[in-house]
């Protein structure tokens, strides 16, 4: 009850716990909040994970920046297959770091064709459990707007010498970075006569339940991805912006 109080006080730093109005529409927020959290932890419990991160929620056009592709084995994993999909008119691949891999058998080098990167390779033994970092891939960004990273094929196999294949949610395998010109401001820009919206996660085009279960998911993995205000930081003034455009600009 303490962290919820806390909570409350720091979403909403004007109201008074005498405001009962208020207090009953942000102790809804706060317990959808709650809802959220345990949406993404039990969609995660039973089953290994693919994330991806940006070293940048939102980058310079010119400027350089990474992407890391993770991947949490509950069970233990020896062979992977993932694709990942990139707008190539808006950002540029320069190429693919494997020197932190996870992986030591490589079925071929990291390939790039027509706007999606291959990644495919094993390891010795039973495999590796816990989350691993399976490639750096690094990128130029070319075009102003919301730039939209999602993977594709996804394959993992279990080291059971069966070749099983391992159930895996890929609920945060889609992440978005913007793209701005200098000067602007990356939280809300214009690209191709519309406003993008950063929040949007999974660029459908509204802030939805589902961009809101990959932020908590991404949060409660502990990678500081988005990052809406700038501060370096992946806080609750974070989830206080997608919590707004949600309600402001969700379907």
């Amino acid at each position: 009850m303490k962290f919820l109080t806390s909570l409350f006080v720091f979403l909403f730093p004007t109201a008074t716990l005498r405001n009962s109005r208020t207090v009953h529409y942000a102790f809804s927020f706060l317990f959808l909040f709650a809802a959220i959290v345990g949406m993404a932890a039990v969609a995660t419990h039973d089953m290994s994970t693919i994330r991806i991160v940006s070293s940048e929620q939102s980058v310079e056009r010119g400027k350089v920046f990474s992407i890391d592709v993770l991947v949490n084995a509950n069970t233990p994993v020896n062979a992977v297959t993932i694709t990942l999909r990139f707008p190539q008119d808006q950002v540029e691949v320069l190429g693919i770091d494997r020197g932190e891999s996870v992986l030591t058998l490589w079925t071929g080098d990291p390939k790039v064709e027509n706007g999606t990167v291959f990644l495919e390779g094993g390891t010795y033994k039973k495999g590796f459990i816990g989350e691993h970092k399976i490639a750096t891939i690094n990128l130029r960004a070319l075009k102003s707007g919301k730039a939209t990273f999602a993977t594709g094929e996804i394959k993992l196999l279990a080291g059971d010498g069966k070749g099983t294949v391992v159930p895996t949610n890929t609920a945060a395998g889609t992440l978005s970075t913007a793209i701005f010109e200098p000067g602007t401001n990356p939280t809300s820009l214009v690209a191709t006569g519309a406003v993008v919206v950063v929040t949007d996660l999974d660029g459908d085009g509204t802030v939805s339940l589902r961009d809101i279960s990959s932020f908590m998911a991404s949060w409660s993995g502990g990678g500081a991805v988005y990052d809406f205000n700038s501060d370096g930081k992946m806080t609750f003034r974070d989830f206080s912006i997608i919590l707004s455009d949600f309600f402001t600009k969700g379907s």
